[in-house]
């Protein structure tokens, strides 16, 4: 590419002097807008890595409550499977059937009481 040679002369001193400033501002403007654009940059990459920490830390506190529920709940069916194993064992026929004698006033039928009923194949 070839430069452009300027060939137009500096009619006045006050005009060049004003043309050298306003370029000089455009380029300190460019340079500020691109600092701030790169800090920008840095700040937004910097606060999604913090979401991101504190988004993980939060999962992993999650995930050890879980653990610990589902320890508890085990222990918890254990020991409700022990304790339906126990009441299987202390109930035996002889301890039913007194219990119904005794606390519901059950007995067996008398031969009066039963009837029989005919079905037709």
């Amino acid at each position: 590419m070839k430069k452009k040679i300027k060939t137009d002369k500096v009619k006045n001193i006050n005009e060049y002097k004003k043309e050298k400033k306003n370029k000089y501002k455009k380029r300190k403007n460019r340079k500020i807008k691109k600092v701030i654009l790169r800090f920008g940059l840095i700040i937004v990459c910097f606060l999604i890595i913090i979401i991101n920490i504190c988004g993980y830390s939060v999962v992993g506190n999650l995930k050890y409550d879980i653990y610990y529920l589902k320890k508890e709940l085990r222990q918890e069916e254990i020991r409700l499977d022990e304790l339906k194993a126990k009441v299987d064992t202390n109930s035996s026929i002889r301890e039913i059937e007194e219990k119904a004698k005794e606390e519901l006033n059950m007995d067996y039928l008398k031969k009066n009481q039963i009837r029989y009923i005919e079905v037709e194949n």
